[in-house]
């Protein structure tokens, strides 16, 4: 199957289904008419009715523990890889560890295990070195885990080469998609960047940082994956960037969505990098939800020029314009989010 074709009918099986992306990749798939099986970590009473909309059937496992996995893989042609943690903590914990690193060498063992015609890994730009803040940054061969920054980016780095692994000598039919910061609809579980739009859409935000980054809309990325599964050649990699945006017109975005105006007072990232450090100190300190570390700071002011020539010469992706994405992201929180989970 080294030449990208590979027949897409058979079960697709989504682990992370309950995350933005899985839940929004499960809809993309059902639209295309595909089995869809759903994996979820553990049940929950307000996701699970939603994700049954885009899902013939949902199992629960844990992809720490390989024996949960054997019936949960059983019969899947497709594996779409979502499951992780997110984090903008500095150091690896265990659980991250185990989740991105250990999690993903079960799946690769299940797949094989199962004979699954290809996996879709979903792994991340943040896992790409950069040298300068200018030049263009493209796929690699190979990921390096001591040239990039932060615990997530280095535990990315580590399971994608145990993909591009498993894909050169183990005979897994694998391909790897690499978003880079996603938003849009499809939220249920709260991601610190949708925490910060939804305090702007609810008044709650009185400052915002200074900074950039590249931001795609949940729905191309989707789409994307669903590509790679039909289009993508065999041990490649895939850039799903969107567009460079600043933090203040994200802010700018989702307060014109909510009709609300925006705060006015902007924070340069020096004075907030400075603090930051005690402040993910303290959060680590007293066991709450980590808000800003020095790495996500770094990241706003770091190289984001991802390029998506790849898919896109691939596929034809071509990323809808963000304002659309936080439109979608704002009204999701209000029509969708606030009635589930704030009654």
């Amino acid at each position: 199957m080294s030449d990208g074709s590979v027949y897409n009918g058979g079960l697709h099986l989504v682990t992370g289904a309950a995350g933005r992306t899985g839940l929004a990749l499960c809809a993309e798939l059902k639209s295309r008419a595909r089995a869809v099986r759903a994996l979820v970590h553990r049940q929950h009473d307000v996701v699970l009715p939603f994700l049954r909309r885009y899902a013939d059937e949902i199992v629960v496992a844990d992809i720490r523990k390989p024996e949960e996995l054997a019936s949960a893989f059983s019969g899947a042609a497709y594996v779409y890889h979502l499951a992780g943690i997110v984090s903008i903590a500095s150091a690896i914990d265990r659980d991250l560890y185990e989740v991105n690193v250990i999690g993903t060498e079960n799946v690769i063992n299940a797949c094989l295990n199962c004979d699954v015609k290809r996996l879709v890994y979903t792994g991340t730009v943040h896992t790409l070195p950069f040298h300068d803040k200018t030049s263009t940054l493209k796929e690699m061969p190979r990921f390096d885990p001591d040239a990039v920054h932060g615990a997530y980016a280095v535990t990315k780095s580590q399971a994608s080469n145990l993909v591009l692994d498993a894909a050169r000598d183990r005979g897994l039919d694998a391909v790897i998609g690499m978003p880079s910061g996603i938003v849009g609809g499809f939220e249920l579980k709260r991601s610190n960047f949708g925490q910060m739009l939804a305090d702007v859409a609810e008044r709650r935000l009185p400052v915002y940082l200074k900074g950039r980054y590249d931001f795609v809309d949940v729905r191309d990325v989707a789409k994307a994956l669903a590509d790679l599964a039909e289009k993508g050649v065999k041990g490649e990699s895939y850039i799903l960037s969107g567009h460079v945006v600043s933090v203040e017109d994200l802010v700018a975005m989702a307060a014109r969505s909510a009709g609300v105006r925006p705060p006015k007072i902007c924070l340069p990232l020096p004075l907030v990098a400075f603090f930051s450090r005690f402040a993910e100190w303290h959060s680590v300190l007293t066991k709450q939800t980590l808000m800003f570390t020095p790495y996500a700071i770094k990241v706003l002011g770091d190289n984001c020029n991802f390029s998506h020539e790849k898919i896109s010469a691939l596929t034809g992706y071509s990323p809808r314009p963000i304002a659309e994405a936080i439109a979608e992201q704002v009204d999701f929180y209000f029509n969708v989010y606030k009635p589930l989970f704030c009654k």
